[in-house]
């Protein structure tokens, strides 16, 4: 594998940012007791942001989102993990979380409400792609994203996209109706949500790469892709993106490689 004159400085930064973490954790895993546990104020404050950093990191690596809403007026977002599934069929006990919502208390479901879980549950019980969209919010009714314009009940995420969210009556009806195909939606369950202008700040603290929205990676599946979908995207990307694409990819033998 080779590399362009005008990547060396990535390539550089990169292998010495690596050798800094492994460096790092190795001397913090050294504080460890018998049982693997590390008492924080074992840690200088430097260390233990590293550490924290680090930590976090492991949970949001390689993630894809896609923004589904900003109010610049509220300073707020919300964002969905495209490359996190969590089921590829649905079950009885999927399905009612999907629909009303984790948390139901006491309340009983009404008629109307079993007659939609039927219907949901024949319409997509043989093929349902669900996924983890993100740590908030959990306990609310699943996200459905489309790319189908005229679905009644479902809105454009912003003008132009081509991505749609909501419509699940319709969608269910469609599907029975065999007018559309049960993994021609997406379901998430939870989300990331953006307040005070949060988004931006990770964005420009360089957590996440803001790039435009590309369809159809948005409405990709991602059930047996030859290629991960965040590899994809940071090639499609181009320039540094691309750069460390590959690098990432040396690490792996597991998927195809171009």
């Amino acid at each position: 594998l080779s590399f362009s004159p005008s990547s060396a400085e990535t390539l550089l930064w990169y292998k010495k940012a690596q050798s800094l973490i492994d460096e790092q954790i190795k001397e913090i895993a050294s504080y460890a007791d018998e049982n693997g546990a590390i008492d924080p104020r074992q840690l200088d404050p430097k260390t233990e942001k590293l550490l924290q950093m680090y930590l976090d990191n492991q949970n949001t690596w390689q993630e894809v989102c896609l923004v589904v809403n900003k109010d610049a007026e509220a300073n707020g977002a919300t964002t969905l993990v495209l490359n996190r599934p969590m089921a590829f069929s649905l079950s009885e006990n999927l399905a009612k979380p999907i629909l009303y919502g984790a948390y139901m208390g006491d309340r009983k479901i009404t008629i109307s409400e079993q007659n939609m879980y039927m219907k949901f549950l024949r319409a997509f019980e043989g093929s349902c792609a669900v996924y983890v969209g993100g740590p908030n919010k959990v306990e609310n009714p699943a996200v459905i994203i489309h790319g189908i314009a005229d679905l009644e009940g479902a809105e454009e995420i912003s003008p132009g996209t081509g991505i749609y969210k909501g419509g699940l009556p319709a969608a269910i009806q469609g599907v029975l109706d065999r007018k559309y195909k049960p993994l021609d939606f997406r379901f998430f369950v939870g989300c990331h949500d953006y307040a005070n202008g949060e988004l931006d700040a990770v964005t420009y603290a360089s957590k996440y790469q803001a790039i435009a929205c590309a369809r159809s990676l948005a409405l990709k599946q991602c059930i047996q892709l030859p290629k991960p979908l965040w590899h994809e995207v940071m090639e499609l990307s181009g320039g540094e993106l691309r750069e460390i694409s590959m690098l990432e990819m040396m690490k792996r033998n597991d998927i195809q490689k171009d």
